[in-house]
């Protein structure tokens, strides 16, 4: 099992999720970061299981869905991933949306 390493980029994703769901309910704001966290386990577990992203095209970018969003992850090495970030899918993704460590 791979260790998570979250960069700034989706640590300050998962706070603009938080307070964006908190506003209707904070059952609302918990179930969404449940989901993105029982995610985050798949690719923990099984970090080739997300499909690599599209836009880059990278073998070591992957991504899984959950809902409305996007979880980009890089997988470092078979001890490391860094999740990148969480992104909503309605949005274009681009490489200044988050960076390499």
């Amino acid at each position: 099992m791979a260790a998570i390493t979250w960069t700034g980029k989706a640590e300050e994703d998962l706070e603009r999720i938080l307070h964006y769901w908190s506003a209707f309910s904070e059952n609302s704001a918990r179930l969404q970061l449940k989901r993105i966290f029982e995610k985050i386990h798949v690719i923990e577990t099984f970090p080739r299981s997300g499909r690599v992203v599209p836009e880059f095209g990278h073998p070591e970018i992957r991504e899984l869905i959950v809902g409305n969003f996007r979880i980009v992850y890089c997988i470092v090495n078979d001890t490391r991933i860094d999740i990148l970030t969480v992104h909503h899918a309605s949005h274009p993704l681009g490489v200044n949306d988050f960076s390499l460590q």
